[in-house]
């Protein structure tokens, strides 16, 4: 088993923490090999932001997605950079505030737009939209459950963990009648 995870999106959303706490709690709580890498553009908040990881039942040659199974997508100018990379049958989860125009992705990859940056005003915090996308990545993966999700959060997410916690659970818990594909 081995499955690629690409959360791209605006320097200042959280997406590389994001991505760092699906890392930790596949290969901490899930013990599963894993490999985080991330990256940022020339200007780290508000520029391109993307992390990587990638999660095996065995050791991990090479640390780099080169063809996501899955890709959290929190800003139209990420699709731009990343749906060329998208191959058929990879699924990408949208947020259906910011990413406006998913006519980039190639026949053949699942877009499902969600409302991810909605589900964290409900709960009552914008910041936390990385969270609700935590919560929406361990679900559709299925590489953690919700209980594990929420104790890599606890240990290692920083700011407030009652809404962290909050905003993992509702994200884990989107039905899916809410995406829009």
């Amino acid at each position: 088993m081995k499955t690629e995870i690409r959360f791209a999106g605006l320097g200042g959303q959280g997406l590389v923490s994001a991505s760092i706490l699906m890392a930790e709690g596949c290969g901490v709580v899930g013990d599963y090999q894993v490999v985080q890498t991330q990256f940022y553009g020339v200007s780290i908040t508000g520029g391109a932001s993307c992390g990587d990881v990638v999660v095996s039942d065995v050791p991990i040659a090479l640390p780099w997605v080169l063809n996501p199974d899955l890709m959290v997508v929190m800003a139209q100018e990420a699709v731009k950079a990343h749906a060329a990379l998208m191959n058929p049958g990879t699924t990408v989860l949208a947020d259906d505030l910011y990413v406006t125009d998913t006519g980039p992705f190639a026949e053949g990859v699942k877009v499902l737009r969600l409302p991810l940056t909605r589900t964290a005003d409900e709960v009552g915090l914008r910041k936390c939209a990385n969270m609700v996308a935590l919560g929406a990545t361990a679900r559709m993966t299925g590489l953690l459950g919700l209980e594990d999700l929420l104790q890599a959060v606890a240990a290692r997410a920083p700011g407030k963990p009652e809404i962290n916690a909050q905003a993992v659970k509702a994200g884990y818990n989107l039905p899916d009648d809410q995406a829009l594909s």
